[in-house]
């Protein structure tokens, strides 16, 4: 065993010198691909963020250049680790080098390997003769000039690199020297070291949406307002119609010729739509507007953006949030006082709001609105009959979820109009409505009437007074006034009745009515006289008797209602007969047509009877057909029927009449027993008594007839009883008639008796002023 040779100096500078090289091989070579992974990614990402701004489109999105970022950054510590530092680490012994070098020289023969591999100090134990080591010692180093380490290397991977990594890096160096601003921003991009858009040639600015304001009022020339976004984003209530404003920079850019919205709707629909181009350039701007779908009646909450030339306005956010709506409309009523019998409680009405509502006047209404959400400035508007707008005060709760309208003096019909609007601003898209009739409180409806009373009364009479009153919120008070008026000379000029400084003042007297409003009463003239109520009424003055109701309204000029005015004059119980009887003549005329009219009735009873129902002739004698019989039969018997109804009505008017003229002179007090018997007992009780009795008879008969006219014998029969029912009411209202001549010659009796009765005295009376004048003769 020999002892090991160190090794020749030449051949370590080899060794050592292939190890170096080695070594900067792998840097190169790991420092290229890294350096080709960055410039790619750079060129990459470039394209990506730069590309679409190129197209028209928009520029990487923060997170996708991150991801490219992390990607990037990823890959150069793997390979740094793996590439660089691990190849790096990697040993490099002698003999693989200098295995590596025969590798590539043939002609060594071993000699280098065996060289290096003996002369290793751990290869002590090796048997091998020295000269044999000495001699393949020379040999390897007598051989070494003959080696070319370059041979050793593959230089191809390293021109792949280069030849990849030259262009990029000198594209990124003539990028930085040409465009040192856009090799800035793309690195900061790249890096997320800023965010700041590319240039583009045109420029787009978003201005925001106009939304026309919602007013309670019918003003539609409010000119509208602009909500601007807010990082992008923008409510905008549900249903509104706003219009897209945008601006586009006129000043050293390119202004587009059109502008496109391409928006996607939460529910996934997508579509785009035109701007229109608005006026020309002000201050520096162009403007662009869109007011149309998407944003006409918006409905769901979308995403939209601007493209115009190569600018791009991107995610645009449009929230669409439901308007804060009324949901409930409770309305208090406090009704006014004199409509309060003990006020019970603080409102006397309080219901929902519902269509057709009416309160009354003067009422105090407090109306409470609940919302959907809390509410902010709210607009309350009331619109009256005639047309005009009012602001109202809107009373918010502590929550703003509710809201009270306090209208105090409630006198006309009012339209209430809300517009509510949320604490961001949001308003509903139409004004809420309600509208309040009003239920104004009438004057009092009155009814007088005077029973038994004529047109003219005594100065003792007794008037009988009916008066019938009705309010809606009942009656205060209610009187009865007579008012005398003063007897003028005919030459006087005349002033208007009831004039207060001409007239006699009035007696007023108050009624008691019951629930209904009626009330009754009795005025005595001659008793008001002697209680010196009224004063002493002459023949020829005249009285107005009227009724006077007043309800409890006080909420203006006072509800005093005044009846019908009854104009009675004073007359002598001479005179006033006189009246009753030419009213009484007048009666017995209407009684001789009604006679008239009955004979008539009974001779178209009578030629039906003669005639029979077996042949009826039309009006032109000609024989009719059974149909034409028939309804000219029937048309008759009618007839007669309608003739008998208003025979029996005149009837009891007359009767009626002759009551009232009883009536009337038992209210003035000139009755007489005889009298009353002669026109009650003899005129009055036998026409009711024949209205009742055969009259009735003979419409009951008349209709019997109109029942059987399909039995000619039967409706002949029937027709025979009519006849004689017809000719026994001839009968009576003849007795009748008579009975009125025969009060008319006593009347003629009486008249004749009041003639003697005024000659006498008027012959007493000039005989007194003959003996008067005789006796100052005497003293003459």
């Amino acid at each position: 065993m020999g002892t090991p040779l160190s090794l020749d100096p030449k051949l370590r500078r080899l060794i050592d010198s292939l190890r170096q090289r080695i070594r900067r091989y792998v840097i190169v070579d790991s420092l290229l691909a890294i350096a080709a992974v960055v410039l790619a990614a750079f060129w990459l990402g470039l394209a990506l963020d730069y590309g679409p701004v190129l197209l028209g489109g928009t520029e990487m999105p923060p997170l996708a250049r991150l991801i490219l970022l992390l990607v990037v950054a990823v890959t150069v510590l793997m390979m740094v680790a793996r590439l660089l530092i691990g190849r790096l680490r990697r040993p490099l012994p002698d003999d693989s080098l200098a295995l590596l070098v025969e590798r590539q020289h043939p002609h060594l023969g071993g000699r280098l390997v065996t060289t290096v591999q003996l002369n290793r100090s751990d290869r002590d134990n090796d048997s091998h003769a020295p000269e044999l080591l000495k001699r393949v010692h020379l040999e390897a180093t007598a051989a070494i000039d003959q080696v070319d380490t370059t041979r050793i290397f593959t230089w191809q991977p390293i021109l792949r690199k280069t030849m990849f990594v030259a262009p990029m890096l000198l594209a990124a160096l003539a990028l930085l020297l040409l465009n040192p601003t856009a090799f800035a921003r793309a690195t900061t991009r790249l890096t997320l070291l800023s965010n700041d858009p590319w240039p583009r040639r045109a420029t787009l600015d978003m201005v925001g949406i106009e939304l026309p304001v919602i007013s309670a009022t019918d003003e539609e020339a409010l000119a509208p307002t602009l909500v601007e976004f807010e990082e992008k984003v923008i409510q905008l209530p549900r249903g509104s119609s706003g219009t897209l404003r945008i601006r586009a920079l006129a000043e050293a850019a390119e202004v587009p010729v059109v502008c496109t919205v391409y928006y996607r709707s939460d529910d996934g629909t997508r579509g785009q739509s035109n701007m229109r181009r608005i006026g020309r350039v002000v201050d520096g701007y162009q403007s662009f507007v869109l007011d149309g779908p998407p944003l006409a009646g918006l409905s769901d909450s979308m995403t939209l953006s601007v493209r115009g030339l190569d600018a791009r306005l991107d995610d645009f956010r449009i929230e669409a949030v439901t308007p804060p709506a009324i949901t409930r409309m409770n309305v208090s009523v406090r009704y006014p006082e004199y409509l309060r019998p003990e006020a019970p409680s603080e409102f006397d009405l309080r219901t929902d709001y519902q269509a057709g509502l009416r309160l009354r006047e003067g009422s105090e209404v407090v109306l409470t609105a609940t919302s959907s959400v809390p509410l902010g400035d709210t607009e309350v508007v009331l619109r009256t009959d005639s047309g005009e707008f009012e602001r109202a005060q809107w009373i918010p709760s502590e929550d703003r979820r509710e809201g009270q309208i306090v209208l105090n003096d409630f006198t006309r019909s009012t339209a209430v109009r809300i517009v509510p609007r949320d604490q961001q601003g949001i308003s509903a898209q139409a004004p809420y409505r309600y509208f309040f009739g009003v239920v104004t409180d009438e004057p009092p409806e009155l009814q007088m009437r005077l029973r038994g009373i004529g047109t003219a009364v005594t100065a003792i009479a007794k008037m009988p007074v009916e008066v019938v009153a009705k309010d809606d919120y009942g009656i205060e008070s209610l009187e009865v006034s007579v008012t005398p008026l003063a007897i003028r000379d005919p030459t006087e000029t005349q002033e208007a009745p009831g004039d207060p400084a001409s007239d006699p003042a009035g007696v007023s007297m108050p009624l008691k009515w019951d629930r209904q409003g009626d009330a009754a009463t009795e005025i005595d003239l001659r008793e008001w006289a002697a209680q010196e109520r009224l004063a002493e009424l002459a023949p020829g003055s005249v009285i107005n008797v009227f009724a006077e109701a007043r309800d409890g309204y006080d909420l203006g000029k006072s509800h005093l209602t005044r009846s019908e005015l009854f104009r009675l004059e004073i007359v002598t119980p001479e005179k006033l007969l006189a009246l009753l009887e030419r009213r009484e003549l007048a009666l017995r005329g209407r009684l001789e047509q009604t006679i008239d009219e009955t004979r008539n009735l009974r001779d178209t009873l009578d030629r039906l009877r003669r005639i029979g129902f077996e042949e009826v002739t039309d009006a032109v004698g000609e024989e009719a057909d059974d149909t034409r019989t028939t309804q000219v039969r029937l048309l008759r018997v009618q007839q007669t029927g309608l003739q008998a109804n208003k025979t029996s009505e005149e009837l009891s008017g007359i009767a009626a009449s002759l009551d009232d003229l009883l009536q009337e002179m038992i209210n003035n007090r000139v009755d007489s027993v005889d009298r009353r018997e002669r026109i009650g007992e003899g005129v009055r009780d036998p026409l009711k008594n024949i209205v009742s009795g055969p009259l009735q008879r003979l419409k009951d008969q008349i209709h019997g007839i109109e029942q059987s006219m399909e039995v000619t014998q039967e409706a002949a029969r029937k027709t025979g009883e009519a006849v004689q029912t017809a000719e026994d009411v001839l009968l009576q209202l003849t007795a009748v008639l008579e009975k009125m001549l025969d009060l008319e010659s006593y009347n003629e009796i009486l008249d004749m008796v009041r003639e003697l009765i005024e000659d006498q005295d008027e012959l007493l009376e000039e005989t007194k002023a003959e003996q008067k004048k005789r006796v100052l003769d005497l003293f003459k």
